[in-house]
């Protein structure tokens, strides 16, 4: 007689009280942590879903356009990545220790808290990414919702066999395995065990002040999922800018051997490619290649260097751009990315030849010198408030960048006398001639009294002699 082994059978999610998961334990900050990996369909089950219309006394208010972007870029991409989630929780939890390493500082075994305490589980960091799960499964059924319904449709009207309704399947089948990556891909997620709101506000504090933070520039150089970010690696080795781009700052420095940044260069690219308005949206980024994208970018350093003598300078090293910052407007990367706008104006939508672009920079680039003045061309001619008075470079608010970069086209398309006059120079100053002297007594006061008074003596003495 044969004795066979009964199958063991998990119970039925339903009819257990608890949650559980495998998980690490170890301590932090003297306070119990439980380390455990959930899939993003565990992640929408076991943690409330973050309102952003009430703020969490732990955290900071909800932007729900930041969750949205989220959950589309989880949807989006198949290589996602994200950093762990941080939860805090009172001590509602069981831990079942199931392997012995010899260390007490940590355990490894089986998780458990009753089902009734989930809404005892907040979110310390994650609440965006958390929210983005949520809104990226509905997002998902509904379009997998809206694709059934198309391929009923289709096999109706166009038969079981036909190309839209094998289209419409496929597309339901695409659309599917989006969906199992919820069940099947896993996200580190940490619970610290606290329930004093001062404790968890501080620990919130902390884990934001302590992170590093991206610039710009970073970004530029590690996300190459946009076109303009994927050709500054090609436009940085142009001659002018080889060495001359830091890679890491949004903002130079007064002093620096860096012409601009790598933020500063990514937007001289779009804005010589779309203009200084243009946005690259989807549609553009699956059209538009890196290498034509550099090819154009290259295009205009290669004018900037041909036409304003400065800039000739700073390629060939004879002049530092901390310098050129001091001396010329060519040194603001705010000016350079209007002269980009106005090189993708005159080319694109005004039909102006390189020949025609090349003479009207030229002519620009006797009105350089900065700081500017009452009678520079800058002040006279641009619309208020574009330039201050002593600056180096435009006013930076969006208004004034749009009017700078209409003006500049405009006046190369009227041939505007004044671009092609010599600039005037600057006003001579108002001079004081009072200026320098100090009108105040430099002696005791209470002598030059008595001196006063003994030569008033004086000369009434010589006068009664006389008489």
């Amino acid at each position: 007689m044969t004795t066979a082994t009964e199958p063991k059978i998990s119970p039925i999610s339903g009819y257990t009280t608890d949650e559980r998961f495998i998980a690490t334990r170890y301590k932090q900050g003297g306070r119990t942590v439980f380390l455990v990996a959930l899939t993003p369909d565990q992640v929408i089950n076991n943690i409330p879903r973050p309102n952003p219309d009430a703020p969490n006394p732990g955290n900071r208010r909800i932007r729900l356009p930041h969750a949205r972007g989220f959950a589309q870029y989880y949807l989006e991409h198949d290589n996602w990545v994200i950093p762990g989630l941080i939860l805090r929780a009172p001590a509602i939890f069981s831990f079942d220790e199931t392997l012995d390493v010899g260390d007490d500082n940590i355990g490894f075994g089986v998780l458990s808290y009753p089902k009734r305490s989930r809404t005892d589980i907040q979110i310390l960091d994650g609440q965006h990414r958390i929210l983005g799960f949520h809104l990226a499964l509905e997002m998902i059924s509904e379009q997998i919702e809206k694709a059934r319904d198309h391929r009923q449709r289709a096999e109706r009207t166009e038969g079981k066999g036909s190309k839209v309704a094998k289209d419409a399947i496929k597309e339901i089948e695409a659309l599917e395995r989006k969906r199992d990556r919820f069940v099947q891909e896993r996200v580190s997620v940490e619970i610290q065990i606290t329930d004093n709101m001062q404790q968890y506000r501080q620990m919130f504090f902390d884990i934001a002040d302590n992170a590093l933070g991206i610039t710009a520039s970073v970004k530029a150089l590690f996300d190459k999922r946009k076109v303009v970010n994927r050709a500054l690696a090609l436009v940085t080795e142009h001659d002018l800018l080889k060495n001359r781009v830091d890679p890491e700052n949004d903002r130079l420095g007064r002093t620096g051997p860096y012409l601009l940044s790598a933020r500063h260069v990514t937007e001289i690219i779009r804005t010589t490619n779309v203009g200084i308005e243009g946005r690259i949206g989807r549609v553009l980024e699956r059209e538009l290649n890196e290498v034509e994208v550099a090819k154009n970018t290259d295009a205009f350093l290669d004018m900037l260097v041909k036409c304003f003598p400065q800039i000739a300078s700073i390629e060939n090293g004879s002049l530092a751009p901390d310098r050129l910052r001091q001396t010329s407007l060519l040194g603001s990367p705010l000016f350079l990315r209007i002269l980009a706008g106005t090189y993708y104006e005159l080319r694109q939508k005004h039909a102006f030849t390189n020949a025609m672009v090349e003479e009207y920079f030229t002519a620009l680039s006797q009105h350089m010198a900065a700081p500017v003045h009452a009678n520079s061309i800058w002040i006279k001619y641009t619309p208020e408030e574009t330039f201050n008075l002593g600056a180096t470079g435009p006013n930076g608010r969006r208004q004034d960048i749009v009017n700078l970069s209409e003006a500049m086209w405009g006046w190369a398309v009227d041939k505007a006398p004044f671009v092609y006059a010599a600039p005037e120079p600057a006003p001579v100053p108002e001079v004081d001639e009072d200026e320098g002297i100090d009108f105040a007594p430099d002696h005791d006061g209470k002598a030059a009294g008595v001196q006063a008074r003994n030569e008033a003596e004086e000369i009434s003495t010589a006068s009664r002699g006389r008489k």
